[in-house]
Order: structure tokens, then C-alpha cells, then sequence
């Protein structure tokens, strides 16, 4: 390959990297992590390594400088979303074209001038077209979508979104329980699993053996989990940028809405729950820095004398002390309440995520505090759950719980809180300063619009999430 056509390709795409970082800051890291390979394809990327043809480079350079920055960012986009490593039991005709209508719609969003393209008003006619049918805008919704609709409407969409090859992404599809290794043994991390789009035997998959095989496998499976991992960090640096300093970063709610799904979708309750878990130790044989050798050794040597014992305590996260507030406003009904209660118990129980002596208090409340609990130990809450009695239906305020929890504070009686989850259906009224612990408002499926404050975590529990807490089901954290 020319050599001085390599080297005036990566000073291009030096030039379309700054200039991308200039007006895209918040994605600098992003923007830089790829590592450039010349070869004889236009462009394709597997979330490490960007493949192009110089001489493609050159001539688009040439001839449409903003098309070249469209795309490198197009290509970046998708690994933002993760898009190249929730493809294996995708449709890739369908598929591809979902993600680069995602990426697609969030760049003409931005409204940026030097990423302008004569293709924009028909991505815009589609994109309007889409959204009348498809609420939630992500690659996996578009993609559910896609499959009711004519085949010409698809390739039409196809040539006016398509910019790079994604053949790269599909690299797991043959090899036997990539699956559960990358996403783990529920794939609760896998948004495409989650959305039920499997494809099991569609016409793409061919059914043939993997031509890899043992440590073949295994080195892939680990370099593409090695790469989730990093594209992971970067979107959620993204997201908490976004967040600090949205109004310098303008026309960025499509990312940030998209960002937001993607980290809704690939985090469970179980998987959020540990957000409100602190280290510490605990008295538990510690296996994992226990030394077995000279153990086995000084009893050896001395009979009865092992030279290093077992560590009798480990590090572990926990809860010692949380509260659980429950509105109990009117459309609030008991078997919902005790479903979130079974859920939330199941979940922190399952890992024994609380420390020796931990305290729990669940809290009913509406416009006043109703009733308190005070949870210490493994019966008592149990008991709880099963004898829930709803106090209240009134009206909804949050402050009471906020001012009875500094209250708790300042008198010292709770001296190792860790946060407050608010189970809550609908609007009230929100303390006007941010609380020194972390708090949380969960909201039951269908509370799709209501905003918190800024300082609060905000979680919408799903279908499912707490309608199985009685099947008896094991569930992954």
C-alpha cells in the first residue's frame, strides 16, 4: 500500500478529529480511541480498530469534507451505543439499519453546520416517519419495528443511512455460549436480549460450527468483552458530562436521551440496588486471599499448627443502614407495595448484600408520614412483606420523609445511612435543597414522564420486575 497515501489519509483524519473534538468536547475520548488501519475496504470499525481505504479518504476529503466527519462520527456513535457488540443473534440487514438510524437521528440533532449532508432532508422524512411508530428510539425498537414493514420502504431507508460496513460486528455469532460470557450467565447486561429479538432460526443464521475453537474462542470472547468494557465507561463519561454541562453543549437531548435508554436497558434493579451499598468488612471466611499451601504445610510440620490461618473477615459492599419510603397516595394499591417490598427483599437478600447488624426503616407516607417500621433482622422483614397494610391514600408530598430523616440525622440516631429509595406513582412536592445522602425515586411501569430534581436518581421499574416477585424464580443481580 502507497505509503504517502497512508500518510495523507491519517493527517485528514487527524484534521476531522480535531475539529470534531473542538465542537463536540464532551466526546473527546471517544472520538480519539481508535486505532487507524489502512486496507482495501472503505470503512468499517469492531469498536477498536477503524479499517479505510486511503484513497477513499482522499477522494471524499476532496469532494465533500463535511461527508468524511459525518461518518467517522456516525462510526463513533455506534460504539458510544455499543451497537457492534449487541449484534450476535441480530437480523444484520435490519439491524444495521436501526443503528445507523439511531446514530443518524442524534447527529442531525446536534445541528451542527460542518456535519451537514445532502442527504438530510430524506433522513429527516424518514426519521419523522419512524417516530410516529416507534415511542422509544433506540436501535433495538427501530429494529423490532423494521421487521413489519415493506421490504422496499427497508432499502430505501438503507442507502440514505448506511455509511460504513458492519460485517465486524457479527464476529460472536458461531461461537458456542459467547452469550452468556460476554453479557453473563442471565444476559441482564444485554439490551438485545432483553428485548427479545433472537431471531432463532431466521434465514441468516446458518447453523455451521464455529471454525474456532478452545482458546480461540475464549481469546475472542475476552477481547470483546475487554472492548464492551471500555465503550461502557466511555458512554457513561458521556452521559455524566452531558448532564453537568448541557446547556454549553446545546442541541444534545437526542444523545442524551438515547445514552439514558442505553443505560436504562442495561442495568436491572438488582444491578441498581448496589448503587446504595458501601465497603466494608464482614465475618466471613475470606477465600479468595486465603493461602491453602501453608496452611496444609504447618499442620504438617506441626501437627496442629496451620503457619497462616484463614482470613476471618472480608471485604465485601453492603447495606448497614436504609431507608425505603412507599407512597401511599390513592392509586397506590397493596399487592403493588408488597410486590416492590418481595423484590427489593429478594434482591438484597439473595448475596446477603447487608453487613452483621444492618437497620432498614420502611416508611408509608402521602401528604404526612403514616407509619414507620423499623427492620433489623431477616424475620422482621419478611414478616413485614407479608402482613403490608396500606396507611394513607391521600394526597402526595415527599418532604415529611426528608425532614424525618434530618431530623434522625442531627439527633444522631442514624449516624450510617446509605440513601433513600422512594417508591412513588405520580408528582408531589420535592424538598428545594439536595439531600447529603443519595436518594432515588422508582416509579411503577407506565410513569414514563414525570420529572426529579436534578439531584435524585431517577428509575422506572419495568414489566416484570416486580410482577414475578412470587413465582419463586431466582433472579441475577
Amino acid at each position: 500500500m502507497d505509503e504517502e497515501l497512508q500518510a495523507v489519509a491519517e493527517d485528514i483524519f487527524r484534521d476531522v478529529i480535531a475539529s470534531l473534538t473542538l465542537r463536540l468536547r464532551f466526546m473527546d475520548i471517544a472520538l480519539n480511541r481508535f486505532i487507524f488501519v489502512p486496507d482495501a475496504v472503505d470503512y468499517r470499525c469492531d469498536g477498536r480498530f477503524f479499517h479505510y481505504s486511503p484513497v477513499a479518504v482522499i477522494k471524499t476529503f476532496r469532494n465533500d469534507r463535511n461527508a468524511l466527519a459525518r461518518g467517522y462520527l456516525h462510526s463513533v456513535l455506534h460504539c458510544v451505543f455499543q451497537h457492534p457488540f449487541f449484534a450476535e443473534n441480530q437480523r444484520p440487514s435490519l439491524y444495521d439499519l436501526a443503528c445507523d438510524i439511531e446514530t443518524e437521528n442524534v447527529i442531525l440533532s446536534l445541528g451542527i453546520e460542518s456535519l451537514e449532508s445532502r442527504k438530510d432532508e430524506d433522513m429527516r422524512r424518514a426519521i419523522a416517519w419512524l417516530r410516529e411508530r416507534v415511542p422509544v428510539f433506540t436501535a433495538a425498537s427501530i429494529c423490532r419495528y423494521l421487521e413489519t414493514i415493506e421490504n422496499d420502504r427497508v432499502k430505501w431507508m438503507s442507502q440514505i443511512f448506511r455509511f460504513d460496513m458492519h460485517e465486524d460486528w457479527y464476529h460472536l455469532r458461531n461461537v458456542t455460549g459467547s452469550r452468556e460470557q460476554l453479557y453473563g450467565e442471565e444476559n441482564r447486561d444485554d439490551p438485545a436480549a432483553a428485548g427479545n429479538n433472537l431471531f432463532e432460526g431466521a434465514s441468516h443464521d446458518t447453523g455451521e460450527k464455529s471454525p474456532l475453537q478452545g482458546k480461540e474462542e475464549d481469546a475472542l470472547i475476552e477481547k470483546t468483552a475487554n472492548r464492551l468494557k471500555d465503550w461502557q465507561e466511555i458512554s457513561e463519561k458521556i452521559e455524566m458530562d452531558l448532564e453537568l454541562f448541557q446547556k454549553e453543549n446545546g442541541n444534545t437531548e437526542a444523545l442524551v436521551q438515547s445514552l439514558k435508554q442505553l443505560h436504562r436497558e442495561k442495568y436491572d434493579y438488582g444491578t441498581f440496588l448496589k448503587k446504595f451499598m458501601r465497603s466494608g468488612e464482614k465475618m466471613q471466611i475470606n477465600d479468595a486471599e486465603f493461602e491453602p499451601i501453608f496452611y496444609t504445610y504447618g499442620l504438617s510440620l506441626y501437627g496442629n499448627l496451620p503457619l497462616i490461618e484463614a482470613l476471618e473477615t472480608k471485604e465485601t459492599a453492603g447495606i448497614r443502614e436504609l431507608v425505603i419510603a412507599i407512597d401511599t397516595s390513592g392509586s397506590v394499591q397493596g399487592d403493588i407495595v408488597q410486590s416492590f417490598l418481595q423484590k427489593t427483599y429478594d434482591l438484597l437478600m439473595q448475596r446477603e448484600h447487608f453487613f452483621g447488624r444492618y437497620t432498614v426503616y420502611i416508611i408509608q407516607c402521602d401528604m404526612v408520614i403514616r407509619d414507620i417500621a423499623v427492620i433489623d433482622s431477616r424475620q422482621k422483614f419478611e414478616a413485614y412483606i407479608q402482613d403490608t397494610g396500606i396507611k394513607g391514600l391521600g394526597g402526595t408530598d415527599f418532604r415529611p420523609v426528608f425532614r424525618w430523616i434530618d431530623e434522625q440525622i442531627r439527633s444522631g440516631a442514624m449516624r450510617r445511612l446509605q440513601g433513600l429509595l422512594y417508591y412513588t406513582d405520580g408528582d408531589g412536592a420535592y424538598p428545594g435543597q439536595k439531600p447529603p445522602y443519595k436518594t432515588a425515586f422508582l416509579f411503577p411501569p407506565g410513569n414514563k414522564d414525570i420529572n426529579v430534581p436534578p439531584w435524585a436518581i431517577r428509575y422506572n421499574l419495568e414489566e416484570g420486575e416486580t410482577a414475578h416477585a412470587y413465582s419463586g424464580r431466582e433472579e441475577s443481580d
